[in-house]
Order: structure tokens, then C-alpha cells, then sequence
């Protein structure tokens, strides 16, 4: 999953990134690895935060980890190029104040790559009926363009666990609507 959401980053050298939910930080290993200028995440869990903080502390002049919210993020209006979530949106208390909360951050024409399980492959693992909302694909279109997102694309990937995921990735519009003329890469 981390590997398809860093190809729908299209992370260009020197960029702003943020992380919604890093977990371990493998996705951020990944972001600093393709030139990522600094990586700012924001994850729930406080020990998973504390965690990436020792893994990532010899960067610490690059990588900016935070416990937050996705819908509270503590980040200027326009300060990221890109935002990406795998595998985390299901925890959020709130989508809809989540998109627009990362609507807000990510600079217009910047990119939002969210990757998830879809419902029929959650119900296959008995944990899902814990804590998680479950999203079905058009729903998530759907909000990401409610939010301000365009051109949106849909990939499909397949691993050992998940089954098959989804990958959407979107263009931040800016204020005439526009998504920058250019639209989310394939």
C-alpha cells in the first residue's frame, strides 16, 4: 500500500509532505528516501509517536511527528504539497472535518493520496468490528470532491494482507476552482 500511495504522491524533490496516521513510519522512510523536503506526520497513538521520534531522530531537521488529529492539524492554510493516508481513515472520528481540515493545509494544486481496504475486504478480517468505518470507493470520491478535490484517480493494488486495496488520488482545487490545469497523475 505504501509503495502505491508514494507512486500517486508524485513526490517532487524538496516538497512539503504530510502524513495522515504513520504508524511505524515506513511511508515516511519511504517520502525522505524520494527527496521529500520535510515530512510533517500526525498520528493518534501516542506510542506510535514516540516510536517514530527515536526511529526518526538523526532527522529530526526533516521530519516533524506530532499526536494529532486528522481533523486538527496544527499546520498553516496551504503549507503542504502533498497529504497522504494509508490505511488510516477508517479511525477518523470525523471525515468530512478531516478532507476539509487537509483541504485547508495542502497548497492549491497540491496532491491527496488516500489508500484503504474497501468493505468486502474488511469483513473478511473479524477486527474490523472494532472501531472501524467502513468506506466504499464512491463514497470516498465523493467526499474528497466535496472537500475542494479534482481529477481524482482510482488505482487498485494487491498483497499478501490486503487482498486488494484502493488508492485514490486527488489535485487540490484553488479558488476559482481550477486544479492547477493539470490533472492527479495515473
Amino acid at each position: 500500500m505504501n509503495r502505491l500511495a508514494l507512486e500517486r504522491a508524485s513526490i517532487r524533490p524538496g516538497e512539503s509532505v504530510l502524513e495522515i496516521g504513520f504508524g511505524g513510519g515506513g511511508l515516511i522512510a519511504m517520502m525522505l528516501a524520494a527527496g521529500a523536503g520535510t515530512v510533517t506526520g500526525v498520528d493518534l497513538s501516542e506510542p506510535m509517536v514516540a516510536r517514530a521520534r527515536r526511529r526518526f531522530r538523526a532527522q529530526s531537521d526533516k521530519v516533524h511527528l506530532h499526536r494529532a488529529s486528522a481533523e486538527a492539524l496544527s499546520l498553516a492554510d496551504g503549507s503542504v504539497d502533498a497529504a497522504l493516508s494509508v490505511n488510516s481513515l477508517y479511525f477518523w472520528p470525523d471525515v468530512e472535518a478531516a478532507l476539509a481540515e487537509l483541504a485547508r493545509v495542502v497548497r492549491p494544486g497540491g496532491r491527496l493520496v488516500l489508500c484503504f481496504e474497501p468493505p468486502e475486504e474488511l469483513r473478511k478480517w473479524p477486527g474490523h468490528r472494532f472501531g472501524f468505518r467502513l468506506f466504499e470507493v464512491e463514497e470516498m470520491k465523493g467526499l474528497m470532491k466535496s472537500a475542494g478535490f479534482g481529477g481524482i484517480r482510482e488505482a487498485w493494488g494487491t498483497g499478501r494482507k490486503p487482498d486488494r486495496f484502493c488508492c485514490l488520488s486527488g489535485t487540490l482545487s484553488d479558488a476559482n476552482g481550477s486544479d492547477d490545469g493539470k490533472p492527479a497523475r495515473s
